[in-house]
């Protein structure tokens, strides 16, 4: 036997109570905030976790197997925990003739996420917008076509227009945005104004050239004009400020200005323009490797908490956070695999979750559901994982057809646990579990806090993938408070898929 135990040290079953005081509570957010969303090959496949020798830290729970179907369940699943109201995928476009994908943010694959988001049943509540990441989708996709090389020399030339020389605005619509909104339908783009939402990075002289004399108006005017003629809408651009400053004639041809947080620095950046006000937000930030030293130190998630309080917090019609799967610089929002704040720059997996939702437009949901194989910590019997996916460590967990998909947590032994960490639940609730047995007389429980709810037979469900919700109990708790919940199995034998608080 051996114990798993959280990054901040041995578990106690008394903990205390996190109640915030009123003052101090987030108020919901009255605008929206979004995740940017890197796909590459090395996040699609889970391995290896390596960029150019910079440390990798943010290593992910979820151990990705290279299918895309469970890929994207998974992190609909995550998206919708943190509360965010869109992901801005990071689309740099393909090569024309290329099977999909032809690499790093193909947006020919996004009809997975879209499918992910169907399966979950949360269209209404999860959007996709594009962040097109400009020097990649033009620049190097220019290069890979002209040039059979990639990178950013030579530069793109944005005053021509028809790709004659260096060129060619075809990088920007025909194979990149344009795929864009063949995959993600109308129904779950994420809109500001009723308009789909585009963010835009920089036109920077590292890759670019001729950006002045109203050529970079020209490509967003290039954009809308297309968007409009085959998809009916006029889209809503937010810009770098680096395109005002190198084709003031921009100013009259985007919809809002960000400005990108510098590294070292705070972390956060929030601009106005045209009476909106932009924020832009980092969770940390590392990246080490040889003479480059670039670091914003997370600060057991100080860090996070105080950016988004000065963004999502203080009035940005919308707050872009960086980034949700960005492991690369140790700038992830993700859950985190098992290990202690020195190993994952986390206290515990889902910190950088949980601080997201306290600054969404729903710090407390009025359904909080939590998926069993999510656990910050567990008591396990096995020093495996013995069903062998999801995560790495003792929990054994198993994919499950039950309704929504995803995972459960099986092969329960009497005397083992699950617990999460500041969780947001206050008022009166009922926890609900979603379990499935074959046996008769298996139990769980419920602990709050350190405080016990009732122990709860299980019913026979028939099968160990036949599925039924029970009542474990109701709990009444201080208004505004965040609470360590454990699932105890007295006796095992049992799955567990989720479970769920409500009033």
């Amino acid at each position: 036997m051996r114990r798993i135990v959280s990054a901040v040290g041995a578990i106690s079953l008394t903990v205390p109570l996190m109640v915030v005081s009123p003052a101090s509570v987030p108020a919901a957010t009255s605008g929206y905030v979004g995740v940017t969303f890197g796909f590459d090959s090395g996040t699609l496949r889970g391995a290896p976790y390596d960029n150019q020798g910079n440390r990798i830290y943010n290593v992910p729970m979820f151990r990705p197997t290279g299918d895309l179907t469970v890929f994207w369940d998974n992190y609909v699943e995550q998206l919708v925990t943190a509360g965010v109201d869109f992901v801005a995928v990071n689309t740099r476009g393909y090569v024309p003739g290329s099977a999909a994908p032809s690499g790093s943010g193909d947006p020919r694959i996004l009809g997975g996420l879209v499918a992910a988001i169907n399966r979950r049943g949360v269209a209404g509540q999860l959007k996709i917008a594009a962040f097109d990441d400009t020097p990649a989708s033009l620049t190097d996709k220019k290069n890979q076509v002209k040039h059979h090389t990639g990178g950013y020399e030579p530069k793109f030339d944005l005053g021509d227009a028809t790709g004659a020389g260096e060129g060619g605005y075809q990088y920007y619509w025909d194979y990149n945005l344009r795929e864009f909104y063949r995959q993600v339908p109308d129904s779950v783009r994420f809109k500001l104004d009723g308009r789909p939402l585009v963010y835009e990075w920089s036109i920077g002289d590292f890759a670019f050239s001729n950006q002045g004399n109203g050529n970079a108006s020209r490509l967003l005017q290039y954009v809308r004009s297309h968007a409009q003629s085959e998809f009916g809408f006029n889209p809503y651009i937010v810009v770098d400020q680096n395109w005002p400053q190198e084709d003031p004639t921009t100013v009259d041809n985007v919809d809002g200005v960000d400005n990108w947080f510098g590294v070292p620095g705070p972390g956060y950046t929030q601009n106005t323009f045209k009476n909106n006000k932009y924020g832009v937000a980092v969770p940390g930030f590392r990246f080490v490797s040889g003479s480059t030293n670039m670091v914003i130190d997370p600060r057991h998630g100080q860090t996070y908490a105080a950016n988004l309080a000065a963004t999502a917090g203080s009035g940005a019609k919308v707050t872009l956070i960086e980034g949700f799967t960005d492991w690369q610089e140790n700038a992830a929002v993700m859950r985190t695999a098992e290990g202690g704040y020195d190993q994952r720059l986390t206290d515990y997996p889902n910190q950088m979750l949980n601080i997201t939702r306290r600054y969404s437009r729903t710090p407390f949901p009025s359904t909080l559901r939590i998926e069993a194989e999510s656990a910050d910590s567990v008591f396990d019997t096995t020093s495996t994982n013995t069903l062998g996916t999801y995560r790495d460590g003792s929990l054994d967990v198993e994919r499950t057809p039950d309704s929504g998909g995803g995972w459960d947590v099986g092969a329960t032994a009497a005397g083992e646990w699950l617990e999460w960490k500041e969780l947001p639940i206050q008022g009166t609730v009922r926890l609900r579990a979603r379990v499935a047995t074959p046996n008769t007389g298996a139990t769980l429980r419920f602990l709050v806090d350190g405080r016990a709810g009732p122990t709860v037979t299980v019913p026979n469900t028939g099968n160990w993938q036949t599925y039924q919700t029970v009542d474990a109990g109701s709990f009444t708790l201080p208004t505004g408070s965040y609470h360590t919940v454990r699932v105890e199995f007295p006796n095992g034998n049992l799955n567990l898929n989720f479970w769920t608080a409500s009033p």
